[in-house]
């Protein structure tokens, strides 16, 4: 657990966080990494931040995973590649992270990392709508719309069927 920062140093908490997630703490790491990331109080490090991003990742941390999709896809820290940022959202996104599985619908819907695919594209976009913060509704909406004037009755019934039950194969 986390030490509560309202009465601490931010000296002190940056040390205390450093601690934890040196330690193999992934809320930390993630922390860390964010902070890293931002530069809040520290040097604004984007590789570091990647790094520890990457170690709460490989713990299943999904707002890890979120970030490093955000990363490889902006080429922040590290090279761009939206195939690797892809994996990212959709690890991310199967475990129930609506940012992630909005990004990767994104990622269908335009063809950037994945093959353009208007069915998965949906799949994905409906099932972040529940998650995603109000500003993002109208957009999100409306694309999920023109994707269903793309897809056929059959194929857009099907798809329908597997939005609650979305595998790594979707």
């Amino acid at each position: 657990m986390l030490p509560p920062t309202d009465d601490i140093d931010p000296q002190r908490y940056l040390a205390l966080l450093r601690a934890l997630a040196e330690e193999g703490n992934a809320k930390a790491q993630h922390n860390l990494g964010g902070m890293l990331l931002k530069g809040l109080g520290v040097e604004r490090d984007p590789v570091a931040a990647a790094e520890w991003f990457r170690r709460a990742a490989s713990q299943g941390d999904p707002h890890a995973r979120h970030n490093l999709g955000v990363m490889c896809l902006q080429g922040i820290g590290m090279e761009k590649d939206p195939d690797r940022a892809a994996v990212w959202f959709r690890q991310a996104a199967l475990q129930g992270d609506p940012r992630s599985a909005h990004a990767l619908g994104m990622l269908y819907a335009d063809g950037k990392g994945v093959d353009r695919d208007p069915a998965r594209a949906y799949l994905w976009l409906s099932r972040a709508l529940p998650g995603v913060p109000d500003e993002w509704l109208r957009p999100l909406r409306e694309r999920i719309r023109q994707l269903e004037d793309l897809l056929d009755a059959d194929t857009l019934r099907q798809v329908k069927g597997r939005i609650p039950n979305l595998s790594a194969e979707d």
